[in-house]
């Protein structure tokens, strides 16, 4: 597809055909990132009013919090520090009163969703289209900072169906318009990364979107297969950007030594939204129009100081479906504070630790096959009455599944498990659900909902 005609006719097309003003919000956020820290303060702290009345308004949950905080939404001196007087909200705070912090009649419609992340813990929740709208505008300025537009040639390694749907195809029909093309990080066998290989090879992509250990595999592949240092990319690829799990530093190494292209890190979470992007400088900048990003000491609950660690707490200011205030993501990151030698003022985060997820490793008759465990997350994360769950491979052949169920699980639902893992993993692997009370840490405190100790 021409790439003016994805970027400048289909994309907005499709946007607004799907009720998202995005390109709005771009050409807004394109302006406001060389804004001071007071400019973007003066406008956080005005969207920060607008979602607390709108949440105390619409949802009781808010309504009875605010109250018991003596937080006034209608305050027009109201600050980011004023909302440090809420309680940081947490998943099973979410899961006891979703009914309650819902608005189902905001602006843009309430969707249901849901998500099982790496803490092994579904959460079911709403957004809205505005929210979206908003996380696709950051995610597309961060890549104009690396001199990707929207409709340059771009392969996505990344979740797909094992099963294709209607609106998949239809999906699969607007990512072709957009000059997008999905490779299954699900199905990762030699001879689909050969064809994975060759598919970078004949389209040349400008930037590459994906999860990061799925990448280094296929990078260590192609340099296994001698291909040469930079021969999965091309002198036209800018940018790989990564996400949804920790980027590991070799595994940095072996994607740009195989692309020979920068990485970048792109940090979001489906229930907190994109919460930052990496720059040429190296630091991950907070979309301040868009969210409140947080980083607490886990002992105190206050404001770490730039170097320090902590943990990850959100507030939407775009959501008024599900809204997200002051949310504990699970996450830990290192914060940055302000300024960068790229030259942009917002928040910036140095590194984020957790969410790493294993590879799971599968035999066939064709041989090994390598799956994101995302392909089994979302078996799990949408089955009724789940409460947690951890997959664990024991070896090539044995996978343990333990969950912790609660109303209304039923033992139908646990033959569903087994069919959807079953679909994925095949008929050889042998499957154990293991009912638990509760799933504990692993030994180094990580509350990982997928386990490989098979090494290959």
């Amino acid at each position: 597809m021409n790439r003016w005609l994805a970027g400048n006719v289909f994309w907005p097309l499709t946007e607004r055909l799907m009720g998202r003003d995005t390109m709005r919000r771009f050409r807004a956020l394109t302006a406001s990132q060389h804004w001071s820290v007071n400019e973007l303060a003066v406008l956080r702290n005005r969207k920060l009013r607008r979602l607390l009345n709108a949440a105390g308004q619409h949802c009781p949950f808010y309504a009875r919090r605010f109250r018991e905080a003596g937080l006034c939404p209608d305050d027009p001196n109201l600050t980011v520090e004023d909302l440090r007087r809420l309680p940081v909200l947490e998943r099973h705070t979410i899961r006891a009163h979703l009914h309650e912090m819902t608005w189902i009649g905001c602006p843009g419609g309430a969707y249901p969703y849901s998500t099982g992340g790496s803490s092994g813990e579904p959460l079911r929740f709403y957004f809205d289209r505005p929210r979206q709208a908003a996380d696709w505008a950051a995610r597309w300025r961060a890549r104009s900072w690396w001199n990707v537009r929207p409709g340059d040639p771009e392969i996505l390694l990344w979740g797909a169906p094992v099963e294709l749907k209607t609106q998949d195809r239809l999906k699969a029909c607007r990512d072709r318009l957009l000059n997008q093309l999905l490779l299954s990080a699900f199905d990762l066998t030699a001879e689909r990364m050969d064809a994975c290989i060759a598919a970078f090879q004949r389209r040349r992509p400008i930037c590459v979107y994906g999860y990061p250990s799925s990448l280094a595999l296929l990078a260590r592949h192609a340099l296994d297969r001698n291909l040469p240092p930079g021969g999965l990319g091309s002198p036209r690829l800018r940018a790989v950007f990564v996400t949804g799990e920790v980027l590991l530093p070799h595994d940095r190494q072996t994607i740009e030594r195989a692309f020979g292209a920068p990485v970048v890190v792109e940090y979001g979470c489906r229930d907190g939204g994109l919460l930052a992007c990496g720059c040429p400088a190296g630091r991950l900048h907070v979309p301040e129009e868009n969210v409140i990003v947080e980083v607490l000491d886990p002992s105190t609950g206050r404001p770490v100081s730039p170097g320090q660690t902590g943990d990850v707490v959100v507030t939407n200011l775009d959501c008024l479906a599900t809204p997200m205030i002051r949310y504990r993501t699970g996450d830990l990151a290192t914060f940055g504070g302000h300024g960068c030698a790229c030259g942009l003022t917002s928040t910036t985060l140095l590194e984020v630790t957790g969410r790493k997820t294993d590879q799971i490793v599968c035999p066939t008759p064709q041989g090994l096959k390598h799956m994101h465990a995302l392909s089994l997350i979302y078996v799990l994360r949408e089955v009724e009455g789940l409460r947690q769950f951890r997959v664990i491979q024991r070896s090539l052949n044995a996978l343990d599944v333990e969950i912790v169920p609660g109303a209304p699980f039923t033992d139908q639902a646990e033959k569903s498990i087994l069919q959807g893992l079953r679909q994925r993993v095949g008929p050889q692997m042998n499957i154990r659900i293991l009912r638990r009370e509760r799933i504990t840490p692993t030994a180094s405190g990580k509350h990982a909902c997928v386990i490989s100790e098979v090494k290959s």
